[in-house]
């Protein structure tokens, strides 16, 4: 026992040594592994796509603009991915692409899984992953992060910054009671003899956090270690976790996909401090392993968008009014096969819009629709407004 406590602890002072790292300074090779391209419709470079994927969707503060962020390029899964970004200024009616690319410098980098997330002052940051090397997985990944806005004509952004290894396929949570953010970011263990592996950094599915300091707008940063959930390797796959506020006293429920057609979840009651024993989420039915996007919205309720069903089908949004208790309310999005990975975002006038991808190398379609919190309490189909983003 004493064993094992002391390996935790030196595993805790290591990620935190780690996560409190300037990678900016200490990785200037993965730091700077992607350019920007701004608009670039003609260039060959993203052109004769063979696979959609992945997307994730945020509004600006005001409502007025809807952006969406997905990756392609390359054969598949690996070098050559980029991340590129579109635009909406009519309520999702019609798409600009391409407004803002990240590409890989080098051929041998692979640019993926981005995401969006607006931050407590509204600024809009759009974060990647990348992978050197020629590798799918190189064991450090990074959650790299560039704020970025529409200023009616063209994306203008900043300067991309390393804020920690790992993965973050999901938003991260911003704390009022406490001023701070919680990042949801993993280090995969894709393989037993990881630890073996020259690169290798603690894995794991961790929580990092990002204070405020009272601070109206702050830049983000190198992201301090807060938490993690403990999760066995004989269940783990991707973790794609995501944490959610169920009240304003501390209480939090923390979302993980496992593997074989399992999503897990656990509690807490100190902010996302720790967290309970991982336990299957069973009470909406049948799970997939596949990614989700679970919310608190404006009126308090808690929203969960994913797969009903066992397989990649029945993309349906969930609307729980006790803490995540119970899920009376539901509302089917698209019944189709092979739809994944929605991610979601509300607007002050209550509309609820939704990204998800549908046949990555078939259709390749990146959808989004939107619809209200009432719509899915009565289950009224008839208001969801969807259509294609990609061309």
């Amino acid at each position: 026992m004493q064993f094992n406590y002391i390996t935790f602890i030196l595993i805790i002072l290591g990620v935190r040594a780690l996560a409190q790292t300037d990678l900016t300074k200490t990785d200037p090779q993965r730091a700077s592994a992607a350019i920007i391209l701004e608009q670039p419709a003609d260039d060959a470079r993203i052109k004769n796509r063979q696979h959609e994927r992945v997307p994730s969707l945020v509004t600006s503060a005001d409502g007025k603009t809807i952006f969406v962020v997905w990756y392609s390029g390359g054969k598949e899964e690996g070098p050559g991915n980029y991340a590129t970004l579109a635009v909406s200024t009519d309520g999702g009616k019609s798409w600009k692409n391409d407004q803002l690319v990240v590409f890989p410098k080098e051929s041998t980098t692979r640019v993926y899984d981005a995401a969006l997330w607006r931050d407590k002052s509204g600024q809009v940051w759009l974060f990647y992953a990348t992978a050197l090397n020629n590798e799918y997985w190189d064991l450090k990944g990074g959650v790299h992060a560039i704020p970025v806005t529409w200023n009616g004509k063209k994306v203008v952004h900043g300067k991309s910054r390393l804020l920690s290894y790992g993965i973050m396929m999901n938003k991260p949570l911003y704390v009022p009671q406490k001023d701070f953010a919680l990042f949801p970011v993993s280090v995969w263990k894709l393989s037993p003899d990881a630890l073996q592996k020259p690169g290798y950094v603690q894995d794991g599915t961790f929580i990092h956090r990002f204070d405020y300091n009272g601070k109206k707008k702050r830049a983000l940063t190198t992201l301090v270690p807060y938490s993690s959930v403990r999760m066995a390797d004989s269940a783990r796959t991707y973790d794609e976790h995501m944490v959610v506020q169920t009240s304003d006293n501390g209480a939090m429920l923390c979302f993980v996909r496992g593997d074989k057609r399992t999503i897990y979840y656990c509690k807490s009651t100190d902010y996302g401090a720790s967290w309970s024993k991982l336990e299957p989420f069973r009470l909406t039915g049948p799970t997939t392993s596949s990614r989700f996007h679970i919310r608190r919205l404006a009126s308090g309720n808690l929203l969960l968008v994913m797969n009903d069903n066992r397989n990649r089908l029945d993309m349906t949004a969930f609307i729980s009014k006790d803490g995540g208790k119970t899920w009376p309310h539901k509302l089917l999005l698209d019944e189709r096969d092979w739809v994944s990975y929605p991610d979601v975002d509300q607007t002050a006038d209550g509309t609820i819009h939704v990204t998800y991808d549908r046949e990555r190398t078939g259709a390749m379609d990146i959808l989004y629709c939107r619809f209200k919190e009432e719509d899915v309490i009565l289950g009224n189909q008839k208001n969801i407004f969807r259509t294609r983003v990609n061309p």
